[in-house]
């Protein structure tokens, strides 16, 4: 009997001890995935730091670049010793409040004024824009396409007219219908090309005026059309066009013309450029300013479609460029690619917030090092050093740095835009809701800062 009872002690001592050995082994297996999935998230959260951390670095960069370019000063002989021809191209939809003030702006230049000519395309018009350029001074021409609205096809359709005119243009030149140009504008634009470049971005703007939320924006553009450019080319790197005050040469336009009509058109030109060999130069000083939205919902809709253009023109052209790059063995336009895979400021510094909260959970929990904190921190420091940099760069107005109390705002926006970016279809056109106001009479233009010495 005690033998017997023995046994089965000796049987249920083993039945635990197996149940106990299965329970440690399960216990080691769940710990060891759990230690992988913890490896995995600290390396993705690297990788995704080490991305971020570049794209603020490369900005921060730039930013600091712009402190050492030089910038232009007016010079009166070389304006009155001028001999390219210009034909100036406005692209107006519905623009009969503001053509009129444009086009006077464009007919005041310092450069000779029987070396250009101005003409207002009236694309596909129900307002009185026609009438309002004509009597400011401009040549018109009336397109009517309702099957292909938009800038692009405007710009394509005018661009090929302007072309054959005599005597035939040098170059022809870009500026958007609810800009005001500076006096000088079309000279120190047409600088750049008389070095020999054949496409040429100017400085455009955005008038502070009417609001916090208007100063905000205009900082912010401030920041990329003229500091980016300066420091891209004091490195030596090609210029973006933004889609107003663009100059190109004759030749380049029968080589290569108009072929972008997407939302973001002035980027995909771009990219076509510079891709073929053309490096768009930047003509600092040579300023056209436009108003901001009125509201909160043009603005957003304006954002949209640059944002959503952009985004649309990296996903098709930059495994195109990488392509270009290797095949070719062409490694500036790896910087092309770069330069366009930048996302906008305001999702980037979302993106470097939450990273780096999340990196400091995981180095608070000991699942990743220190040095995963420092990378997200990096990243984090540079994005308002690069503000703040890049506004003494561009010798900004008080008003632009009061203008930064905004930025949390901004951040918050842009997070809760994100889907909308992201579906956004970058073959609709919408034009940007103006202000409402009378088309401005013809008068005397007010006076306009000197560019930055």
């Amino acid at each position: 009997m005690a033998g017997r009872l023995g046994g089965w002690g000796r049987r249920l001592a083993l039945l635990v001890g197996m149940k106990d050995n299965r329970a440690s082994m399960l216990r080691r297996k769940m710990l060891f995935a759990g230690q992988l999935v913890a490896l995995g998230a600290a390396t993705l959260l690297g990788v995704a730091g080490a991305v971020v951390a570049a794209f603020a670095v490369y900005q921060l960069t730039l930013a600091v670049a712009a402190l050492f370019y030089r910038w232009p000063r007016r010079d009166p002989e070389a304006a009155a010793a001028a001999r390219a021809r210009l034909v100036v191209v406005v692209p107006a939809h519905d623009e009969a409040a503001l053509v009129g003030r444009c086009v006077r702006s464009l007919r005041t230049q310092t450069y000779p004024d029987d070396l250009y000519d101005v003409v207002v395309i009236a694309d596909n018009c129900s307002d009185e824009t026609a009438a309002g350029a004509r009597a400011a001074g401009a040549e018109v021409v009336v397109r009517d396409v309702p099957d292909a609205r938009g800038k692009g096809h405007a710009l394509r359709w005018g661009i090929d007219r302007v072309l054959g005119r005599a005597p035939a243009p040098d170059a022809v030149v870009v500026v958007d219908a609810d800009s005001e140009a500076d006096p000088d504008f079309l000279e120190l634009l047409v600088r750049p090309f008389e070095r020999g470049a054949q496409a040429v971005q100017g400085e455009s703007l955005l008038s502070p005026e009417g609001s916090r939320q208007a100063g905000f924006r205009a900082t912010a553009f401030l920041l990329v059309n003229r500091v980016r450019p300066a420091g891209r080319a004091v490195l030596g790197g090609a210029c973006n066009l933004a889609g107003n005050g663009m100059l190109f040469s004759r030749g380049l336009l029968l080589a290569h013309p108009w072929s972008a009509f997407t939302s973001a058109e002035d980027l995909e030109y771009s990219i076509h450029l510079q891709a073929n060999g053309i490096r768009p130069a930047f003509a600092a000083g040579a300023i056209l300013r436009s108003p901001a939205a009125p509201n909160s919902h043009a603005a957003a809709e304006q954002q949209l479609r640059w944002e959503g253009g952009k985004l649309h023109v990296a996903r098709e052209q930059i495994p195109r460029l990488l392509s270009l790059a290797v095949r070719e063995r062409r490694p500036s336009l790896l910087g092309t690619a770069f330069e366009l895979a930048v996302p906008p400021l305001g999702f980037l510094a979302a993106a470097a917030i939450i990273g780096t909260i999340f990196a400091a959970v995981a180095v608070a929990a000991g699942a990743a090092s220190v040095w995963l904190l420092a990378l997200w921190l990096l990243a984090l420091l540079s994005i308002p050093m690069y503000v703040l940099v890049g506004l003494v760069a561009a010798h900004a107005p008080a008003s632009a740095y009061r203008s930064l109390a905004l930025a949390p705002v901004f951040v918050l926006t842009k997070l809760s835009h994100i889907r909308r970016v992201y579906g956004f279809s970058a073959g609709s056109w919408v034009r940007t809701e103006r202000a409402p106001q009378e088309a401005s009479p013809p008068g005397p233009l007010s006076p306009e800062p000197d560019p930055p010495a």
